[in-house]
C-alpha cells in the first residue's frame, strides 16, 4: 500500500521488592546529585535589544579605514551572524561573510575572521566550503581543540560520523571546552542511536551554558529549543513543549522554538495552538516547514482558502525566497510529505545531497524517491538513513513504507513498532497510518 504522501513471605517478599527497586533508587539518587552539581542559571541579559547598536558601532569603526584593523571587521561579521540568528535577515549573513573577507584582507590567515567565515559557510549550508576553511585554520593552529570541534561539528553535517567521533574522543574536557564538546557528542549520540544518553549530556551542556551570564540569550535559549526536540523524539510530548516555552521565555523572538511548537501541536492535532505558533515563527523567517504547519492547522480548521494561500507562498518562497537554498531540505519534505510536486522534491532532495550527506538527508532523499515511484533509489537511501538505527519516529517510518513495497514484512512490522514505541504521537497523519499498517501486518 503506497500511503498518503500526504508509547515469613512477606517479608522475603518485601526484601525481594527492595531488591529490585534498588538499582532504581541508586540511578535516581545519581540523577538527584548529578543536577545538584549543575550550576544555577544565571539571569538572562536582553543583549538582543542591543544588536543594532552594536552593529552600527562596529560599521562605524569598519569605516573609518584603519591600515592594517582586522579586529573591527571581524567583529562586525560575528554582529551580523548574530543578528541574523535572532531576526532572520539572511543579508545579515551575507554582510557577515564581506566582513570577514575585509578582516582577512587585513591579515590574511587571521584565526577569529577564518572562524567567522567557516561559521557563514555553516549557515549558508556550504559544509565543504566551511570544512576548508576550518582545515586552512588548522594549519597555523594544529590539534586545537576548538578548531576541531568545529570539523567535528562540520563531519556530522555531511555524513563523517567516524571522523567526527574521532576528533570528539581524542578532545580533552576541560572548562573552555565543555559546553562546546559536550554539545557536539549529544549530537553525534542522537543521530547513531543514543537518545538518552544524549538527551542528558545536552541537559548538562545546557545548564553550563545557561549559568554564563555574558553568553547571548538566543544561544542560551537554543539548549532549550534542542532538549524539546529531542525530548519529542522521545515520546514525551508535554515535556517537549515546556521546553520551547522556556526557550521563548529566554528569547521572545525565537523562530526555531514556535516553530518547534507548532510542530509538536500540530503532530497532536492541538490546531489552534499550532496555527498561532506557526504564524508566529513565519512572520520572523517563513521557512517552508513552518508555513507547512500553519498550512495544516487552516485546512484542519476548515479553512481551506487560508490553507491555499499559504501553499501558494511556499511555491513562491522556493522561486524567489530560497536563493542561498537553505531551505531545500525544508522543502523537499513538505512536498514529498504534501504529495506536490512530487518530482520536484525528489530533484530537490538529490541536490541537497550534494550539500551535504548525514542521515537525515539520506531520510529526505529516501522518502521523495519513494514518493516519486523511484524505489530502487529509495530503498538504497533508507538503509544509509538508518544505518545506525536512530531513534527517530520519522526515519523509522519511512524506512518501514520502503521495506513494506520490497515485500519485507518482518522489516516494515518492526520498524512501524520502534516508530510508535519511540512517540505515538510522531506526526499529524503518518503515526495513524502506522497503527494501521501495523495491525494490518499482524
Amino acid at each position: 500500500m503506497k500511503p498518503r504522501a500526504s508509547a515469613g513471605w512477606l517479608v522475603a517478599a518485601a526484601a525481594l521488592a527492595g531488591m529490585i527497586a534498588w538499582p532504581f533508587v541508586v540511578a535516581q539518587r545519581t540523577d538527584l546529585a548529578r543536577a545538584d552539581a549543575l550550576p544555577t542559571m544565571a539571569p538572562v541579559t536582553r543583549d538582543y535589544e542591543q544588536r543594532d547598536k552594536l552593529v552600527a558601532f562596529w560599521e562605524g569603526a569598519v569605516a573609518e579605514h584603519h591600515r592594517g584593523d582586522m579586529l573591527s571587521p571581524s567583529q562586525l561579521s560575528g554582529q551580523y551572524l548574530q543578528r541574523y540568528r535572532e531576526q532572520g535577515d539572511i543579508d545579515d549573513v551575507l554582510r557577515s561573510e564581506r566582513a570577514a573577507q575585509l578582516s582577512l584582507k587585513a591579515l590574511p590567515g587571521n584565526r577569529t575572521a577564518l572562524i567567522e567565515l567557516a561559521a557563514v559557510y555553516l549557515t549558508l549550508h556550504r559544509f565543504y566550503d566551511a570544512l576548508a576553511i576550518i582545515h586552512r585554520a588548522e594549519r597555523n593552529d594544529a590539534r586545537d581543540p576548538a578548531l576541531e570541534l568545529r570539523e567535528a561539528s562540520l563531519d556530522l553535517e555531511v555524513g563523517r560520523y567516524d571522523q567526527a567521533r574521532e576528533l570528539i574522543d581524542r578532545t580533552p574536557r576541560t572548562s573552555e571546552t565543555a559546553v562546546t564538546l559536550d554539545t557536539i557528542r549529544s549530537r553525534y549520540l542522537e543521530e547513531t542511536g543514543h537518545l538518552t544518553e544524549a538527551r542528558d549530556l545536552l541537559h548538562e551542556a545546557g545548564a553550563m551554558q545557561n549559568a554564563n551570564f555574558e553568553a547571548p540569550a538566543q544561544g542560551r535559549a537554543w539548549f532549550f529549543f534542542r532538549a524539546g526536540e529531542m525530548a519529542f523524539e522521545s515520546g514525551d510530548v508535554d515535556g517537549a513543549i515546556a521546553n520551547e516555552r522556556t526557550a521563548l521565555e529566554v528569547f521572545p523572538n525565537f523562530a526555531d522554538a514556535s516553530r518547534s511548537l507548532a510542530r509538536f501541536e500540530c503532530a497532536t492535532h492541538r490546531w489552534q495552538a499550532c496555527l498561532a505558533d506557526a504564524e508566529r515563527s513565519a512572520s520572523i523567517v517563513p521557512y517552508p516547514e513552518t508555513l507547512g504547519f500553519e498550512a495544516d492547522a487552516y485546512r484542519a480548521l476548515g479553512d481551506a482558502a487560508a490553507a491555499m494561500r499559504t501553499e501558494d507562498l511556499i511555491a513562491t518562497i522556493e522561486r524567489i525566497g530560497n536563493a542561498q537554498h537553505i531551505s531545500d531540505r525544508l522543502l523537499a519534505v513538505y512536498y514529498s510529505e504534501h504529495g506536490e510536486r512530487l518530482h520536484d522534491a525528489y530533484r530537490i532532495a538529490r541536490h541537497e545531497l550534494a550539500l551535504r550527506d548525514d542521515i537525515y538527508t539520506e531520510d529526505t532523499l529516501a522518502w521523495a524517491a519513494a514518493m516519486d515511484g523511484r524505489w530502487s533509489e529509495a530503498r538504497a537511501a533508507a538503509r544509509k538513513a538508518t544505518r545506525f538505527d536512530t531513534e527517530d519516529s520519522r526515519l523509522q517510518y519511512h524506512a518501514a513504507l520502503i521495506a513494506l513495497h520490497w515485500g519485507d514484512r518482518s522489516e516494515a512490522k518492526a520498524r512501524l513498532e520502534r516508530a510508535l514505541s519511540l512517540n505515538p504521537q510522531f506526526h499529524p497523519v503518518y503515526a495513524d497510518e502506522a497503527r494501521a499498517e501495523l495491525a494490518r501486518l499482524n
